[in-house]
C-alpha cells in the first residue's frame, strides 16, 4: 500500500546525528565558531524534521486507517454521547475494569505477536419487548423473543514507551427466534496512535461502526446505524508547570432504514492548563462547535470552557470538562445560550471493588424531526464487586432529551423524553480459567418518546453468555 510505505519511510528514516558532525568538527582546527554554528542548525533541522514527520504521520493515520479510541490502563476517558441502542444481548458491565475477564491471558496469538487478543463469545437473551414503538412492521405480533449471538472481538496494542499503535475489530451476529426480519450483522473496527516526545503529546483516532437494533434517538424504532468518528489531541509543554492543549472532534451517524436525518458534528477545541499539583491540573479554554443534520440549518456555537483533571495512580481517575455554547443558526436565527459537560470518574478502592461515573451533556441535531436540535443529558454510575472467584456487576443509567425552540411547530411544547437503564450481571471464570461465564438482566423503561402509544414502554433482558480468550 502507497500509503503504509510513505509511513514507514518517515518513521523510520534516518537524520544525522547532531552530536556527531559536532565531534568531527572538533578535529578540524581553526573552524570551531563556523562547526558550532553549523551543529546548532544541525540540530535545529533535526527538531523540525522529527516534528514534521510526527505531525505528518498523524495525518496520514487519521487518512488512511479507521480507529477506534482504546481503553487505558489506570486512566479514564472523557464519555461520548450514548448511541441510543437498548435491549443489547451482550451482558453488561458495571465498570471498565477488574472484570473476571483478567483472569485469563492471551494464548496462541500472544505468542505470535505481544499484545495481540482474541475474545469470542456465545450469548442467549430474552427480550420482553423487541418492537417498542407500533408504528413499525413486524412479521410478528408478539413482541418478546429469544435472541441467539455469536461475537468475535481481535485486538492489538504495541508495546512500547514513545510511541505506541493499536487497532481492533468486532464482528457480531444476532438472530432473532420469531421476528427474523431482525436477525444480522453488527460491526466495527478502529486503529489509534499516541506518541511521547519531548515537550509533546499527540494522540490520533478514527472508527466505525455498523449496529441494529431498537434506537431511543429514533423514536424507539428498528434501525440499522452506521457512525463514523475522529479524534486528534495535541498537547505542548510550555513548562513543567505549564501545556497547552487543542483538540479535535468529529462524529457523524445514518440509518438505512426509514426517513430519518443523518446527522454530523465537529468541535475544535483549545485549552491551557496549570499544574496545581502533581496530582491535579486545570485550566480554562474555548470551543467552537457545529451541529447539523440533512434536514436541519447548522447550528453552530462557541464559548469559553474550564477542565479538571485528576490522577492518583491507578486508584482515583478524574477528566472533566464544562462549558457554556453560545449558538445562533445557519439562516441567521438566534439560539439560547447552552451548557455542556462530560465527566469521567474512575475510583478502584481495591482488589475487591470499584466504582466509576460518568455524565455528558451537549446539543445534538434531532434525527426524527426535520429541523429540531435537542439537548441530551446522560449519567451512569457502575459498581463491581469480587466475591470469591465470581464478580458482581450493578449499574444505573438515567438520559433526558430536551427540545430546544428552534422555530420548528413539531417541538412547541413536546415533552421531555427520559430513560432508566438498570443492570446487573455475575461473571466467574469456568473450564479451569480459560472461559468467562455470566448471568445478566436488564430493565429500560422509557417516557416521552414520540410516535409511540402513550408515550412510555418497558423492557427487559435477560440471558447467559460464554466467552474464550484465545
Amino acid at each position: 500500500m502507497p500509503v503504509r510505505s510513505l509511513i514507514i519511510s518517515l518513521s523510520f528514516a534516518s537524520v544525522p546525528h547532531a552530536g556527531r558532525s559536532a565531534g568531527q568538527g572538533s578535529r578540524r582546527g581553526g573552524l570551531g565558531k563556523q562547526l558550532s554554528r553549523q551543529s546548532l542548525l544541525t540540530r535545529v533541522s533535526f527538531c523540525v524534521q522529527r516534528t514534521a514527520r510526527v505531525t505528518l504521520f498523524v495525518l496520514l493515520m487519521l487518512l488512511a486507517f479507521p480507529a477506534r479510541l482504546l481503553g487505558q490502563t489506570g486512566g479514564v476517558l472523557l464519555p461520548e454521547a450514548p448511541s441510543g441502542f437498548v435491549g443489547s444481548s451482550s451482558a453488561p458491565s458495571g465498570f471498565v475494569g477488574g472484570t473476571a475477564s483478567d483472569v485469563s491471558d492471551g494464548g496462541i496469538w500472544s505468542g505470535i505477536l505481544d499484545g495481540m487478543n482474541l475474545n469470542t463469545s456465545l450469548t442467549t437473551t430474552y427480550n420482553s419487548n423487541v418492537a417498542p414503538n407500533q408504528g413499525i412492521t413486524i412479521s410478528n405480533t408478539a413482541k418478546d423473543d429469544y435472541i441467539f449471538t455469536l461475537g468475535g472481538n481481535l485486538n492489538y496494542l504495541s508495546q512500547g514507551s514513545g510511541f505506541t499503535f493499536g487497532g481492533n475489530y468486532r464482528g457480531t451476529y444476532n438472530q432473532y427466534l420469531n421476528h427474523t426480519d431482525y436477525s444480522g450483522y453488527g460491526q466495527g473496527a478502529g486503529l489509534v496512535a499516541n506518541y511521547e516526545g519531548g515537550r509533546f503529546t499527540v494522540s490520533a483516532s478514527m472508527g466505525f461502526d455498523v449496529d441494529q437494533g431498537v434506537n431511543t434517538n429514533y423514536a424507539s424504532n428498528f434501525v440499522e446505524q452506521t457512525s463514523w468518528r475522529s479524534a486528534l489531541t495535541i498537547r505542548y509543554l510550555l513548562s513543567p508547570k505549564t501545556s497547552l492543549q487543542g483538540d479535535f472532534r468529529q462524529n457523524s451517524t445514518s440509518v438505512s432504514t426509514g426517513t430519518y436525518s443523518d446527522t454530523s458534528s465537529y468541535s475544535f477545541g483549545a485549552t491551557a492548563l496549570w499544574k496545581y499539583s502533581p496530582l491535579t491540573e486545570f485550566g480554562p479554554g474555548i470551543r467552537y462547535t457545529c451541529t447539523s443534520g440533512s434536514t436541519q440549518n447548522s447550528l453552530i456555537s462557541i464559548g469559553p470552557t474550564m477542565n479538571l483533571n485528576y490522577q492518583l495512580s491507578t486508584k482515583v481517575a478524574l477528566k472533566s470538562g464544562f462549558g457554556m455554547n453560545f449558538s445562533s443558526y445557519e439562516n441567521g436565527g438566534s439560539a439560547d445560550p447552552t451548557f455542556s459537560a462530560s465527566i469521567g470518574l474512575n475510583y478502584v478502592a481495591s482488589q475487591l471493588w470499584g466504582m466509576n461515573f460518568s455524565l455528558y451533556r451537549d446539543t445534538q441535531a434531532d434525527t426524527y424531526t426535520t429541523g429540531s436540535f435537542s439537548e441530551l443529558t446522560s449519567f451512569r454510575l457502575g459498581y463491581h464487586r469480587k466475591v470469591r472467584r465470581a464478580i458482581v456487576n450493578l449499574g444505573v443509567g438515567y438520559t433526558t432529551r430536551t427540545y430546544l425552540d428552534s422555530g420548528n411547530a413539531l417541538t412547541v411544547n413536546r415533552p421531555d423524553q427520559n430513560q432508566l437503564n438498570i443492570d446487573t450481571s455475575i461473571e466467574m471464570p469456568v473450564f479451569s480459567n480459560t472461559c468467562i461465564a455470566s448471568i445478566f438482566c436488564r430493565y429500560n423503561e422509557q417516557t416521552g418518546t414520540y410516535g409511540v402509544s402513550g408515550g412510555a414502554w418497558s423492557s427487559v433482558q435477560t440471558g447467559f453468555k460464554i466467552s474464550r480468550k484465545f
